[in-house]
């Protein structure tokens, strides 16, 4: 089972948002966005996490070869964004 993060930790991170609401402090900002490679437009991307799972961050993609066969990727989340080196939430995370 997963222990969650002590309060001190998850209060280094933006507060949820309520669902449908404003998202303030979890995008990505676009000078990140524009350092990395969207395959969302390129590969059929999608999660391999079971249902119910609260942490979806392993993916796989597929994209077919132009000369035959299919190219297949294993992702898993990035959140270095949200993870400042040195933070609490950093040597928590470590621990694990």
């Amino acid at each position: 089972s997963v222990c969650p993060f002590t309060d001190a930790a998850r209060k280094e991170l933006p507060p949820l948002p309520a669902r449908g609401g404003p998202r303030a402090g979890w995008d990505v900002p676009k000078e990140e966005v524009a350092r990395r490679r969207d395959l969302r437009a390129s590969h059929r991307v999608f999660s391999i996490d079971p249902p119910g799972c609260q942490d979806i961050d392993d993916a796989l993609s597929a994209r077919p070869l132009p000369g035959g066969g299919f190219e297949v990727g294993v992702h898993i989340a990035d959140v270095g964004h949200f993870v400042r080196p040195g933070s609490v939430l950093d040597a928590e995370a470590r621990g694990r």
